[in-house]
């Protein structure tokens, strides 16, 4: 943004320092030797040269990463990138007009071949397993789409088959939920294990409307990358149930109960705490601050509902558990607003600052805890609210009022309160976990 559009933007009521240099020259011309009592801290101003350098558009990267604590069979993720790099042999790229007439229908499939191949890619600088499960699965999903979309083209595939496809692996995953055994040892690690395995068990049995596309053949498309879809998540499921029953010592006894009734005591607690929630303050100016709590309230007080509909007992305990962390979130908030600790910066080197130590707080979270899957867990948002901030910077040029900042400084001490919170939400989780 450019010096105008940041005074167009700042309303009457501030004036950026180029205005007030122009006001300070018009007073000098005109014999005036005050301002007329001009409010000094609205004038706050800040070069966004002297911000951190983030340019704009740049692939911002999450600092933290979802995970599971199991360790997955590479001969498994072998499979899962042949099945890509079979899918796309199917096709002849490039497509062309010959093959492809419609440019429209052609782009569609060009693009999802190709993001199928940035998928593979994606899964191969993975952090994690999990997230190189995501991306492998959506790597199937892109090229499932795009072979079946040349299949009408080249055979004249209706979606009868893989809508029949489809269902069987619906109703294969239903029941594999009605007769998953929550078997495990360490109850803090079968949560994380099992709610992962829910949550891929619900996706893969999710039914979905039909397939609205513009033409016959990209519908056809669509019901290729859903039934590959639901078959990744399933595969997925299996695989870690596997993976995860084969390291425990003998299989492990059933922890369903354990579950049950730690998920029931933890929503017991939210609920208390959401009851328990002092009136909303109110102010008389807008603050980065005061964003900062108002979202972690509404977030504390309607994520509730995730514990209360989730997926299975597993679920309940760690969607808890992040519910929880964004209370003590809000409490820290709440006593380093009451303290004066929390001022807007007026200085470029005090957004680095605060930028750093959101940076720095994750890393510390998740190497400071012994419960660090549930940490690592309820601090994923976390991460994301940092890339929001470094977003909302790339986009400022010029010198800008300090105010324009709050957003970035907002996402900034959001990150910083998850991550000081985490670590003892997660200690409440696991004690109640170990005591029932």
């Amino acid at each position: 943004m450019t010096d105008t559009d940041a005074e167009q933007s700042s309303g009457p009521a501030r004036m950026t320092r180029r205005s007030l240099l122009t006001l300070v020259g018009g007073s000098a011309i005109a014999g005036c030797s005050g301002f007329g009592g001009l409010d000094q801290s609205d004038e706050v101003t800040i070069r966004s040269n002297n911000l951190p350098d983030i340019r704009r558009h740049q692939e911002l990267k999450a600092p933290v990463h979802p995970a599971v604590p199991v360790a997955l069979a590479p001969s498994y993720l072998d499979s899962s990138r042949t099945r890509v790099y079979e899918l796309l042999s199917e096709l002849p790229i490039p497509l062309g007009p010959e093959e492809i007439p419609n440019g429209h229908i052609r782009q569609r499939l060009t693009d999802a071949a190709s993001d199928a191949s940035d998928g593979l890619d994606d899964a191969r600088t993975a952090r994690t397993g999990l997230v190189t499960l995501r991306s492998l699965r959506h790597a199937r999903e892109h090229a499932r789409y795009a072979a079946a979309g040349w299949a009408v083209a080249e055979r004249g595939l209706t979606d009868r088959s893989l809508r029949n496809e489809y269902s069987q692996t619906v109703s294969t995953a239903r029941a594999t939920r009605r007769d998953h055994e929550y078997l495990g040892m360490d109850p803090v690690r079968a949560a994380l294990v099992h709610s992962t395995i829910e949550t891929a068990l619900e996706r893969a049995a999710d039914t979905e409307p039909r397939p609205q596309a513009d033409s016959e053949l990209l519908a056809v498309a669509q019901w290729g990358e859903r039934a590959e879809s639901a078959q990744a998540y399933l595969s997925d499921a299996r695989h870690i149930t596997t993976q995860f029953t084969s390291s425990l010592p003998d299989g492990g006894g059933s922890i369903e109960n354990t579950l049950i009734t730690a998920g029931e005591t933890l929503l017991a607690g939210l609920r208390d705490r959401r009851s328990n929630l002092p009136p909303e303050s109110t102010y008389e100016e807008r603050h980065p601050s005061q964003m900062v709590a108002e979202d972690l309230r509404w977030k504390a007080e309607s994520e509730i509902g995730s514990v209360e509909d989730a997926h299975g007992p597993a679920s309940a305990v760690v969607h808890a558990n992040t519910r929880l962390t964004r209370f003590l979130a809000l409490e820290r908030i709440k006593a380093r607003q009451e303290a004066g600790e929390l001022s807007r910066p007026s200085t470029a080197t005090a957004v680095r600052s605060i930028r750093q130590q959101a940076y720095d707080s994750l890393a510390s979270a998740l190497e400071a805890d012994a419960h660090s899957g549930l940490v690592r867990d309820a601090i994923v948002d976390a991460g994301y609210k940092i890339i929001g901030a470094d977003r909302e910077l790339s986009y400022l040029q010029g010198e800008i009022d300090a105010s324009r900042l709050d957003d970035s400084i907002a996402g900034y001490w959001h990150a910083m309160a998850l991550a000081h919170s985490a670590p003892a939400a997660a200690r409440q989780t696991a004690s109640v976990l170990r005591t029932e």
